[in-house]
C-alpha cells in the first residue's frame, strides 16, 4: 500500500488521526473524524441529505430511527450526519443515554445534556478552555440585533439613544413572541447585558439556558423600557430549569439556534435499548410514550422546529416483544410497509445494508491512511501490505462470532500497524486467523453475557 498521502489537506490533521485511532482500539470512531474512514450506506446518507434540505427550507421538523446490532456502525453513522449536517451550518448534539445518565422518559435528564454537547461548525476549538455554545449563539444573536438596531459597538456616542433602539429592536422580534417568559426574560437580559458590557450578567444567562441549579437574578432594568431615570427596584429571578420547564426551554434553545444563524438542530440519542434497565413497566411505558412523541413532533407541532432527531437502538428493540411491539402507538408508526428498503422510511436499518468485501477492504486501506497520518509518513514502508489487508478481510467476513464485521476489522487492522509500528515483522506477528479469532473473543468477553 502507498503511504505516503498524510490526509491533511482534507481536515485530516495529526492530532486528530490519532485521536480516531485511539477511538478504533476500541472499535469506535469520533465524530469528527469518522468520514476519514467511512464507506456504504450511500443511499442512506443520500436520503439525509435530501432531508435535511427540506427542513432546512420548510423549517418543520422529523425524527428517524436507526436500526443495528451492536457494532454494525450506529454511532459511525450518526457521526456522519452530524459531520455532514455541520457543513450545511447545522447545530448538533450527540447524546448517549447511558454514558451521559439519560433517562428517556424524562426529558429534565435529556435537556441539559444536549445543551452542553451542542456542536457549531464555526465555534472555535481550544482544547484547554472550550467555548461554551450557548456563549457564541447569545453572542451572535446579540450583535445581529444591535446590527438591526442600527447600533454600532464600536461607537456608543449616546448609550441612551442605543438601548432605546435595542429596546425597540427585541420588542419586535423577540418580546412579543409565543417563547416562555422565562426564556424571552433571558433572552433579552442578555441583549441588554452585551450591550452594556456586564459580564456577570451575562454569564448568569449562559448558565441558566445550560440548566445549572440555582436561581438568577436579571437586574429589572433590562426587562423593561429605557426611560433615562432608572429608579430602584428588585432584580427579576429566574428559577432553575427542571422538570416541568425544559420543553419549554427547549423551544427556546431551538429559537436560539436558528436566531444565531444555524440552519437548525441536529439531536442524535444513542443507546435507547437503555430503556429496557428502566425500574419498572410503567417507567418503560413512559419512555415509549415519549418516543411516540418525539416520532409526531414531526411536523414540528409543540414548537419543535427545524429540529431533526436521530434515534438509535439494537435489532431487540424493534422486535423484542417488551419493547416497541408492545406499544402499538410507536410500533405502527414506524414499521415499515413492504420488504423493499426505503431510503426515506422512519428507520434506517444498517443490517439491510451491510458492508461487503470490497467496502471492507477500502476501509481497512483508510484505516492505514489515517494511521500514518497520525504517527507519520516514515512508517509508510512497515505499513500492512495489501496482501495482509485482504487476507484479514477474508477472516473477518469468514467469521461467525456474533459480532459486527466492520468494528472487528477496525480493532484487527489497528492492532497490527500497532504492532508493525513496534517493530514486529509480518513473519513474527500472529497469522490472520489469529488475530481475527483473539480480537473476537476479547469484544464478546466486553460484551458480557
Amino acid at each position: 500500500m502507498d503511504g505516503s498521502t498524510t490526509g491533511t489537506d482534507s481536515g485530516l490533521t495529526p492530532s486528530l488521526a490519532r485521536a480516531l485511532i485511539r477511538g478504533l482500539v476500541r472499535g469506535t470512531t469520533i465524530s469528527e473524524g469518522a468520514r476519514h474512514i467511512h464507506v456504504g450506506h450511500t443511499n442512506w446518507l443520500a436520503a439525509q441529505r435530501e432531508l435535511l434540505d427540506e427542513i432546512g427550507v420548510d423549517g418543520h421538523a422529523d425524527t428517524k430511527f436507526v436500526r443495528g446490532t451492536y457494532g454494525a456502525g450506529k454511532s459511525h453513522f450518526l457521526s456522519m450526519v452530524q459531520d455532514l449536517a455541520r457543513v450545511k451550518n447545522w447545530a448538533t448534539s450527540h447524546i448517549e443515554c447511558k454514558v451521559d445518565g439519560v433517562q428517556i422518559d424524562r426529558f429534565e435528564t435529556l435537556y441539559p445534556q444536549i445543551v452542553s454537547k451542542l456542536k457549531l461548525a464555526d465555534l472555535p476549538s481550544d482544547q484547554e478552555t472550550p467555548n461554551d455554545p450557548v456563549r457564541w449563539m447569545l453572542e451572535k444573536w446579540a450583535r445581529e440585533e444591535l446590527k438591526r438596531a442600527g447600533v454600532r459597538e464600536d461607537a456608543l456616542t449616546r448609550p441612551f439613544d442605543a438601548e432605546l433602539r435595542l429596546y425597540g429592536q427585541l420588542e419586535k422580534r423577540l418580546l412579543r413572541s409565543s417563547l416562555p417568559q422565562d426564556f424571552i426574560r433571558a433572552a433579552a437580559g442578555f441583549a441588554r447585558a452585551y450591550l452594556a458590557r456586564d459580564a456577570e450578567t451575562m454569564t448568569a444567562v449562559c448558565g441558566w439556558i445550560s440548566a445549572a441549579k440555582e436561581r438568577i437574578s436579571i437586574p429589572s432594568r433590562y426587562l423593561r423600557q429605557p426611560s433615562g431615570v432608572e429608579p430602584a427596584s428588585k432584580p427579576t429571578n429566574l428559577r432553575p430549569i427542571g422538570k416541568g420547564t425544559a420543553r419549554d426551554a427547549m423551544r427556546g434553545v431551538l429559537w436560539l439556534v436558528r436566531s444565531a444563524g444555524y440552519v437548525g438542530l441536529i439531536l442524535c440519542i444513542d443507546e435507547i435499548e437503555e430503556l429496557a434497565k428502566l425500574g419498572s413497566k410503567k417507567r418503560q411505558d413512559q419512555a415509549l410514550q415519549a418516543l411516540r412523541e418525539y416520532v409526531d413532533h414531526a411536523g414540528g407541532e409543540g414548537g419543535f422546529r427545524n429540529l431533526c432527531m436521530y434515534l438509535a437502538a439494537t435489532p431487540e428493540m424493534f422486535e423484542g416483544e417488551e419493547y416497541f411491539p408492545r406499544y402499538d402507538a410507536l410500533a405502527t408508526r414506524i414499521q415499515p410497509v413492504s420488504t423493499d428498503v426505503n431510503w426515506r422510511g422512519p428507520v434506517i436499518d444498517l443490517d439491510r445494508t451491510p458492508l461487503d468485501k470490497l467496502h471492507m477492504r477500502e476501509m481497512a486501506l483508510r484505516i492505514c491512511k489515517v494511521y500514518v497520518a497520525a504517527y507519520g509518513t516514515q512508517i509508510a514502508q512497515q505499513n500492512l501490505s495489501t496482501g495482509m489487508i485482504s487476507q484479514l478481510v477474508e477472516r473477518v467476513n469468514e467469521a461467525r462470532f456474533r459480532i459486527a464485521k466492520p468494528r472487528l476489522l477496525a480493532r484487527v487492522v489497528v492492532d497490527s500497524l500497532e504492532r508493525i509500528r513496534q517493530g514486529k515483522s509480518p513473519e513474527e506477528m500472529p497469522g490472520a486467523q489469529e488475530l481475527v479469532t483473539t480480537a473476537a473473543s476479547n469484544i464478546v468477553r466486553e460484551l458480557g453475557p
